[in-house]
Order: C-alpha cells, then sequence, then structure tokens
C-alpha cells in the first residue's frame, strides 16, 4: 500500500513541527510496516491519549503516516490519561499496541522548548521511544 505523507507534508498538512506530531507519525510508520496493510481500508487506529492539545496532535501525525483518517471512520479517539494507539489490519486480522514509555513521557512533561523536545525524541530509536506488545 502506498498510502502516506512524507514527514515534510504532514508539516504541512498539520501547520507546523513538533514533538507530538512526530510522535504520532513515527507510530504510524511502525505500525504500516510491522502489519502490511494492502489498502486504505484495511488499517484501523484506536489512539488513546488525553485529548488536549498537545498530545491530541499525535492524530494528524497517524492520519499522515498511515491514511487511518477521522474523515473515512478507520481512526477512533478515546480519552484517555494512556498515551497508547492500537492499530489493527482487519484484514489479517494482526494487531499491534504502542505505547509511549513512561520514561519519556515524563522526560516531555519537563521539557519546556519544542525544539528540546523534538531533538529528543528525534534521538530515540522506535523501541526506546515505544513498547509493543
Amino acid at each position: 500500500m502506498n498510502c502516506g505523507l512524507t514527514f515534510e507534508e504532514a508539516i504541512k498538512f498539520h501547520g507546523h513541527l513538533g514533538p507530538w506530531l512526530l510522535i504520532g507519525y513515527r507510530a504510524g510508520v511502525i505500525a504500516k510496516n510491522r502489519l502490511k496493510p494492502n489498502d486504505i481500508h484495511d488499517l484501523r487506529c484506536i489512539v488513546k491519549i488525553p485529548y488536549k492539545i498537545p498530545y491530541s496532535c499525535s492524530i494528524d501525525g497517524i492520519q499522515a503516516s498511515t491514511c487511518c483518517t477521522l474523515g473515512k471512520g478507520n481512526i477512533i479517539v478515546e480519552n484517555s490519561e494512556d498515551f497508547e494507539f492500537i492499530f489493527i489490519n482487519i484484514a489479517s486480522k494482526e494487531s499491534l499496541k504502542l505505547k509511549l514509555r513512561k520514561n519519556v513521557l515524563d522526560k516531555l512533561l519537563n521539557i519546556k522548548s519544542i525544539n528540546e523536545a523534538l531533538s529528543y525524541i528525534m534521538g530515540l530509536g522506535d523501541w526506546d521511544l515505544f513498547e509493543s506488545s
């Protein structure tokens, strides 16, 4: 499936570069690579986050990277204290749950600068950023 925007296009779509956009985008890329959907309707995502800015910016990252969109109804947002993204390939019945690591969240909540937060996220490998189940 060749669906999704480049990260530069995702920034344009969202309106600015931010750490939560990057987190959502990276989660979507991991899910696409792992679950290998064949078409734009195969992948579903359940986003569990505190549904407020800046955390909700991760939704735009997921939409941009996966083509799961609110308009198609294949992304669902649940207001939660968790920071996790559950992806399901409905064709293959495979799923992937990515949860933001607690140490990453704790550090992000204490960083005051967007640029510092971005540098921190960019410096983390996928599995330093997320835990999977």
